[in-house]
C-alpha cells in the first residue's frame, strides 16, 4: 500500500442555483419558527439485518423478529424490545454496548401460556412491547396481553385484552414480575414522562366494535406515582381512559399507534397517529396531534363522540405522504422527527420526516430502508438509529427480521473567521465530529466542513473508500459541494466544484441552466492513503482543503450573511473508465435544484 501525505490548497468554487436565498440572522442549531436547520444522512456502513437471535434463557434460536423498539439509556447502552410473530406471541429484549454495532443474545421476558377465556381453552399472548427510561433510572416496559381466541369473541372482547407493565432496575438485564394495569381491547402502548414526574401511556383504544369492525381512537392513561397506579387506580379500564384523538367518516372511526414527544420551550406535547382501522383508512394519515402544556390533554371528552381535536391541533404530517405505524423522537436541538412506513410520492418505504420545534412543517424526507412497524431514537454524538420490521421468505417459509440503520445529523453552521486545521486522514475521527456527512447509497462516504478568511472560502473534505478510482474529475471517487449565494446586485450566481484523489478539479459557472467551465487544474498537494486505480489493495481515502478566492464568489461576505450548501458524492464502483459514469449521490431530503431546501452557512 502506498502512502503519501501533504496538504492541498485549491482555489475553487462550488455550485449554486438560479434561485436566491435570504439572509436571516440565524445561528448554527437555531431555528426560525417554521424552519429546521438539520438533515438526516443515513450511513450505509451501519446497516444491519437481524434475522436470527439466540434466546439465552430459553435455549433456542429465534427466527422471527417483529416490532423493534431501540432506545438509548442514560448509561449509554442501547436497549431493544421486540416480539416474535406478526400478532405476538412472546416478548424479548436485547442490548448493545457499542452503538448498535453488535448485539447481545435475546432474553425472553414474557412467554405465551395456555389459559381459559370466554371461549374455553385458549392461550394468552403478548404483543407490542415498548419501554421508557424513567427519571429515577428505572425502565418501564409495557405491552398488550390478550387471549388469542377470546380477543375475537366480540361480546366479551374487552374482558379478554389489556396492558401489563414490568420494571427493570438494572438497565434491562432483568425485569420485575408483570402486573396488569389496564383492561380493554387495545393495541400499542407507548410512554412519555413529563418533568413533573407524570407518566403518560398512549394507547390505541379499540374497545368499540360495530358490525364486527373495530372503531379505534387514541387515548391515554396517567400515573402520578411512578407507575404504581394509573388514573388513580391499581387497575383501570377503557372507561377510565382520556380520549386525545378520534377521526370519523361515514364508515366509522380511526386513530392509533401513538407515541409522544415533549416539546421544548413549554410548547406542549405532540403525538403522531395513524388514521385507519382494520379495514379502512382515510386520505390523510398519519397526523400530528398536539396539546398546549397548560392543557396537557385535559378536555371535556367530546372527542369520543364528535371527533377531534380541531385544526391546527390535529393536522396532516406531510401533504405528499400516506403512511402508517408512526413513531416519534426529539433531537437535542428541539426538532421532532417522525418515522413511518408508507408511500411518499409513489415510493413505498420507511420514511423519516423532520418537523420544527413546534411539531409542525414536517419536511426533508429520507428513507433508511423498506419495512414497517419501526422506531427512531437519538443515540448521542449527532446520531439517530432507525429500526423496522421486514418480512421475507426463506425456503418458502415466511419470516421477519429487524432492519437497523444509523443516521448522522447534519446541522446548519455558523462559522467564524479563520483557517481549518484538518487532521491527517488516518487520524480523523469518523464517528465523532461536526463535519457534514454523506454516504447512504454506497460503501464510500464524504465528510465536509467549512471556514473562511478575508481572502478565501474554505472547504475541508474527506472521502473514504476502500478502492479509490480517479479518471476525469467527475468520473471518479470525488467530493462535491453545492453552494447558493445571493450577490450584492441581488442576482444569483451558480457554481460547481469537483475534486478527486489525484487533486484534479474543475470549476463551472451556471449560465441559462447549463455549466460553463471557468477553471480546471491539478494540485498534487492532496493526502491519499492507498493507491489510486489499483484493485490489488485496500485503500482508506483522501483528504483535501479547498481555498476558494472570494473574487470568484462575488466578493467577501458581510457579517451574518447566509449561504446555502448541499453535498454530493461521486462514487466509482469499478475500474471501468467508460462508458459507465460515476454514481452521484445527493444529500437526501434536499432538492439539488431548490436551494431553499439546503442547509445554511452563516458567516460571523
Amino acid at each position: 500500500m502506498k502512502n503519501f501525505k501533504s496538504l492541498i490548497t485549491l482555489s475553487t468554487v462550488l455550485f449554486l442555483s438560479a434561485s436566491c436565498v435570504t439572509n436571516p440572522e440565524s445561528k448554527s442549531h437555531s431555528l426560525s419558527e417554521n424552519g429546521q436547520n438539520v438533515r438526516i444522512s443515513w450511513d450505509y456502513n451501519t446497516y444491519q439485518e437481524m434475522k436470527l437471535v439466540e434466546v439465552e434463557n430459553k435455549g433456542y434460536l429465534e427466527k422471527n423478529l417483529y416490532y423493534p423498539r431501540i432506545k438509548k439509556l442514560s448509561n449509554g447502552r442501547l436497549l431493544m424490545s421486540f416480539m416474535n410473530d406478526h400478532f405476538g406471541w412472546d416478548a424479548f429484549v436485547r442490548h448493545s454496548d457499542d452503538e448498535g454495532k453488535t448485539w447481545s443474545d435475546a432474553r425472553m421476558i414474557r412467554q405465551r401460556f395456555d389459559a381459559q377465556s370466554s371461549v374455553g381453552d385458549d392461550q394468552i399472548v403478548f404483543v407490542n412491547p415498548d419501554f421508557i427510561e424513567l427519571h429515577d433510572g428505572r425502565i418501564l416496559l409495557a405491552y398488550q396481553w390478550r387471549y388469542r381466541k377470546g380477543y375475537n369473541d366480540l361480546e366479551n372482547t374487552n374482558e379478554n385484552c389489556g396492558i401489563e407493565i414490568m420494571f427493570s432496575d438494572d438497565g434491562g438485564k432483568t425485569f420485575s414480575q408483570p402486573r396488569r394495569i389496564y383492561l380493554g381491547r387495545c393495541w400499542e402502548p407507548a410512554m412519555l414522562q413529563l418533568p413533573s414526574g407524570e407518566i403518560q401511556m398512549y394507547i390505541t383504544d379499540s374497545n368499540e366494535v360495530v358490525n364486527s369492525l373495530s372503531q379505534p381512537c387514541t387515548m391515554l392513561i396517567r400515573s402520578f406515582d411512578g407507575g404504581e397506579t394509573w388514573q388513580g387506580k391499581d387497575y383501570c379500564t377503557y372507561r377510565d381512559g382520556e380520549i386525545i384523538s378520534r377521526t370519523f367518516d361515514e364508515r366509522g372511526s380511526y386513530g392509533g399507534m401513538p407515541s409522544g414527544v415533549l416539546l421544548d420551550d413549554n410548547y406542549g406535547i405532540a403525538v403522531p397517529v395513524e388514521i385507519w382501522s382494520s379495514r379502512f383508512k382515510v386520505d390523510q394519515t398519519p397526523v400530528i396531534v398536539r396539546t398546549d402544556m397548560d392543557v396537557n390533554w385535559y378536555s371535556d371528552q367530546s372527542i369520543r363522540k364528535e371527533g377531534g381535536p380541531g385544526y391546527p391541533y390535529k393536522k396532516q404530517l406531510n401533504k405528499d405522504f400516506t403512511g402508517f405505524g408512526p413513531y416519534s423522537a426529539k433531537l437535542p436541538s428541539g426538532e421532532m422527527v417522525v418515522l413511518s412506513n408508507g408511500v411518499y410520492k409513489n415510493q413505498q418505504a420507511i420514511w423519516v420526516f423532520i418537523g420544527n420545534r413546534k411539531a409542525d412543517n414536517f419536511r426533508f424526507p429520507t428513507s433508511p430502508f423498506e419495512g414497517y412497524w419501526g422506531s427512531i431514537d437519538y443515540i448521542g454524538d449527532g446520531k439517530v438509529i432507525a429500526a423496522a420490521t421486514y418480512e421475507y421468505k426463506e425456503a418458502d417459509e415466511s419470516r421477519a427480521c429487524v432492519k437497523a440503520l444509523i443516521g448522522r445529523l447534519n446541522y446548519a453552521k455558523e462559522i467564524s473567521k479563520g483557517d481549518i486545521e484538518m487532521a491527517p486522514v488516518a487520524q480523523f475521527n469518523r464517528e465523532k465530529n461536526d463535519y457534514w456527512f454523506l454516504g447512504k447509497e454506497t460503501p464510500g462516504s464524504v465528510l465536509t466542513d467549512f471556514g473562511y478568511t478575508d481572502e478565501y472560502f474554505i472547504v475541508a473534505t474527506y472521502l473514504f473508500d476502500k478502492n479509490l478510482i480517479a479518471y476525469t474529475p467527475e468520473n471518479s471517487d470525488a467530493s462535491t459541494v453545492l453552494l447558493n449565494r445571493k450577490t450584492a446586485k441581488g442576482d444569483c450566481d451558480s457554481y460547481k466544484i469537483v475534486v478527486n484523489a489525484n487533486g484534479e478539479y474543475v470549476v463551472y459557472k451556471e449560465e441559462t441552466s447549463s455549466w460553463k467551465l471557468i477553471e480546471k487544474g491539478k494540485n498534487n498537494d492532496v493526502e491519499v492513503i492507498g493507491t489510486i486505480n489499483n484493485t490489488n489493495d485496500e485503500d482508506m481515502g483522501f483528504g483535501a482543503k479547498l481555498k476558494i478566492d472570494w473574487n470568484l464568489l462575488g466578493g467577501k461576505p458581510q457579517n451574518k450573511e447566509v449561504f446555502r450548501a448541499h453535498l454530493r458524492h461521486h462514487y466509482k464502483k469499478d475500474m471501468k473508465e467508460g462508458p459507465i459514469f460515476a454514481t452521484i449521490e445527493d444529500l437526501a431530503g434536499e432538492n439539488s435544484d431548490y436551494p431553499q431546501d439546503w442547509l445554511e452557512i452563516t458567516f460571523k
